[in-house]
């Protein structure tokens, strides 16, 4: 059973308005940069292993990280963002900084709910930027493998497989310099999740924006003070609309049954350990809480699958695991 939640996401202002201020940050800070090779371009293309190989345009070194980002035509959504948060003049500082930057692309995966939840809240959506940037230049040659401190106070994991590097288990891309620090062009946004607390406290937070099922169904089954333990658990969470397509009957079935059948469901979402999606294999099995095996698959174009459903948001951290969105509800095979 697939169900796709990964929407387009609606900007939260005209797209005419985020164009022009796109257009006078850039200007702005091309004005101020004395580099002759303003506003020229390179294209690099994704080494991923397993993924589809794409190709983005990014700038070759014009300006300040902003001008930097805003060179390359595939930041507008972050672009806006940071307008919003309020902080173009601070990632406009000496610094040295580093940014991992999501492209539109990536702001695009994001379910609509969840987006506009950031969004909407102007110290969520100001803590998530800032889970973006660390202090220092960190360098194509000088990243390594280790924990990075956020200028959220968050901290990112950085791991290595084969040529490539992981920020959070999500694929870090080209880096281009800028006059204070790098910008890396990142396809997935990093979810600070670890800032809100445990799994259930993130589950929490983004109800609204559609755990509300799972968290009713979660306390439902007793198992709030589980899942807020130390861990660290991996939770394969499905999004309301999981749950909507899930047959009628079998919903009913398992809430009326919640120290049961419900159980059973849910502690099949739940594998021990800190699982993210750089640590897949192809083809690989996780143990469930519940006992029984999750077989994860990487498809055509690098996205990762739980029991042939693709993950939804991946790799969003809590202070005692991970949690991966998932657009399907997972039924054990014991089940039928």
């Amino acid at each position: 059973m697939n169900v796709s939640v990964n929407r387009k996401p609606t900007p939260r202002r005209p797209l005419h308005l985020t164009v022009a201020l796109v257009g006078l940050l850039a200007l702005g800070a091309a004005a101020c940069s004395e580099d002759p090779n303003d506003a020229v371009t390179t294209s690099a293309a994704s080494t991923v292993p397993g993924e589809a190989t794409t190709t983005t345009e990014v700038p070759l070194p014009m300006g300040d990280i902003v001008a930097t980002a805003l060179t390359g035509h595939v930041f507008t959504q972050l672009a806006g963002n940071v307008v919003d948060a309020g902080l173009v003049e601070a990632l406009r500082a000496p610094g040295p900084y580093t940014v991992f930057a999501p492209t539109d692309a990536a702001f695009e995966k994001l379910p609509l709910d969840v987006l506009h939840t950031v969004q909407d809240n102007g110290d969520v959506l100001k803590a998530v930027l800032l889970h973006h940037v660390v202090e220092g230049a960190i360098t194509p040659e000088t990243m390594e493998e280790g924990e990075l401190t956020t200028l959220a106070g968050t901290t990112l994991t950085v791991t290595k497989v084969g040529e490539t590097f992981f920020v959070d288990g999500n694929p870090v891309g080209a880096g281009v310099q800028a006059t204070n620090g790098w910008v890396f062009v990142m396809s997935d946004v990093l979810v600070p999740g670890q800032a809100l607390g445990t799994v259930v406290d993130v589950a929490v937070t983004f109800k609204d924006a559609g755990f509300g099922t799972l968290v009713t169904a979660v306390t439902e089954a007793g198992l709030v003070e589980t899942l807020s333990g130390e861990g660290p658990f991996t939770v394969f969470a499905p999004v309301d609309a999981a749950f909507e397509a899930l047959d009628p009957a079998t919903l009913d079935a398992a809430l009326s049954d919640p120290t049961g059948l419900l159980t059973t469901v849910l502690t099949y979402h739940v594998v021990p350990g800190k699982i993210t999606t750089d640590q897949f294999e192809d083809g690989g099995k996780l143990t469930t809480v519940q006992g029984e095996e999750l077989t994860t698959t990487l498809d055509e174009n690098g996205v990762w699958l739980i029991n042939g459903n693709p993950i939804a948001v991946q790799n969003i951290q809590a202070s005692n695991g991970v949690i991966h969105a998932m657009g399907a509800v997972l039924l054990p095979p014991s089940l039928g």
